[in-house]
């Protein structure tokens, strides 16, 4: 039988964060990992990186509070929206309000508070593509 490959190989991700900086440290840490990262500021933004219809992520990992009012959970349900399917979805967060966790929950998507920890993502992420 073919072993199982790991879940990080090729994983398409769609990474959605405002910080540049943030943004660039995870892209980082998903390439090592062999992710295939399309990285986004924000929802329009993330939206246009599925115009080429034979790139479909396999999880979307978004920032909650993007600029100018956009949120990580519009993103991930325009992009659920767009795809027409519950793609698996993560926001990661610095915010610890109960509004933040309702929403994702209502939402179906995990959450994370920032600051991660690489092996805590990464366990998750195995998780939720399993």
């Amino acid at each position: 039988a073919i072993a199982a490959r790991p879940f990080h190989v090729g994983t398409k991700v769609l990474l959605v964060e405002n910080d540049i900086e943030v943004l660039q440290a995870m892209t980082f840490l998903l390439e090592r990992w062999q992710c295939l990262v399309r990285a986004a500021t924000s929802t329009d933004d993330a939206l246009d990186m599925l115009g080429d219809t034979d790139w479909v992520p396999d999880i979307v990992i978004a920032d909650q509070h993007l600029d100018g009012g956009d949120l990580g959970t519009t993103t991930i349900a325009e992009v659920r929206d767009y795809l027409g399917r519950a793609v698996p979805a993560l926001i990661v967060t610095a915010d610890s309000s109960e509004a933040v966790a309702k929403a994702a929950r209502s939402g179906g998507i995990e959450l994370m508070r920032k600051p991660l920890k690489p092996a805590q993502l990464r366990a998750l992420l195995a998780h939720l593509l399993a």
